[in-house]
């Protein structure tokens, strides 16, 4: 048991586990957000009991597979899921066993950024890495081949020649990425991998079928399970925007754009479906979500209503 936690404190987390659930359901009224505000401002620990919350959904939104389907990864999440995450996370109980998962390696990772941060790397033999936000990887270099394992997240990689022309592959839980003399950017998903290429091209082989191979050449972009692919499509330039710290959309719909936004802001942001198929265009600075929002609701016909810093819905006027 932790010593530091107090029975106001470990009520002040059911309570938080509960309005979590509320306010992750698909209908969330007027009443039950008044509701939400009244108690969280009714006491301190009530304010440090959400922040755990945000805290938990913040390190888990990334975690891959079946691990994040049973956390926070989704907001259609229970009152009990939630209360054994917030519990195993303060070590009341039993110890976190994530930390010996797949995403407890993400962790422990060479490389890792928070939400928000974006990282640029240069590699060993020149090649260049860049980290987008809540991202993991570890570089391992042989006499063989220079790989990188994508634990969850998104990377951009340039290639560099190798005078002992080792090949470069980037490895995800669905396949293996061999670059082809390259540019290019690899997103993990939950059960998919994105491949955009930039320059040159990239050869795929799948996690469970090995035999299925496929390459993806300059201005294309591909995503992929363990054992299928799916079909080609043109690339773009957005693909590759948020190295250069920006987020660039052109005509897509708002639902899609404030998912992307998400991964970059603290807290939960929510679209309602009744503004989500407006359609945006425009490039923003991602070091300012706030101006981001600001824009929108400037150009669109939608209010950006914030129950605190940490829960934003944006609806229709």
């Amino acid at each position: 048991m932790n010593p530091s936690l107090t029975d106001a404190r470990r009520q002040a987390l059911r309570s938080a586990s509960h309005w979590y659930a509320v306010l992750s359901g698909e209908r969330v009224s007027p009443l039950q957000e008044q509701r939400w505000q009244q108690w969280y401002q009714q006491d301190q620990d009530h304010q440090w009991a959400w922040q755990q919350v945000e805290n938990l959904r913040s390190q888990l939104s990334h975690v891959p597979g079946n691990v994040a389907s049973r956390a926070l990864h989704d907001t259609r999440v229970t009152r009990r899921q939630v209360m054994k995450g917030l519990m195993l996370l303060l070590g009341v109980g039993g110890g976190w066993q994530l930390w010996q998962s797949e995403a407890g390696e993400g962790l422990r990772a060479d490389y890792r950024t928070a939400k928000g941060v974006v990282s640029h790397q240069r590699l060993e033999d020149g090649s260049r890495l860049t980290l987008n936000t809540q991202s993991a990887a570890d570089v391992r270099f042989d006499a063989h081949q220079r790989s990188v394992r994508l634990w969850y997240g998104e990377i951009a990689i340039t290639t560099a020649k190798d005078a002992r022309q080792r090949p470069f592959r980037v490895l995800t839980r669905q396949g293996e990425l061999t670059a082809l003399g390259t540019e290019f950017t690899v997103f993990q998903q939950d059960n998919l991998t994105r491949l955009a290429v930039q320059q040159h091209a990239v050869e795929i082989v799948l996690a469970s079928s090995p035999g299925e191979k496929r390459i993806v050449n300059a201005g294309e972009s591909l995503e992929f399970s363990a054992t299928e692919f799916a079909t080609v499509i043109p690339g773009d330039d957005e693909s590759l925007s948020w190295t250069q710290g920006v987020l660039s959309v052109s005509d897509k719909p708002l639902g899609e754009v404030i998912a992307t936004l998400s991964r970059y802001r603290n807290g939960v942001l929510r679209c309602d479906p009744a503004v989500a198929g407006l359609r945006l265009s425009g490039t923003f600075p991602l070091k300012n979500t706030d101006a981001i929002l600001q824009v929108i609701a400037q150009t669109l016909p939608v209010r950006i209503q914030s129950v605190t810093r940490y829960w934003t819905t944006i609806s229709a006027l």
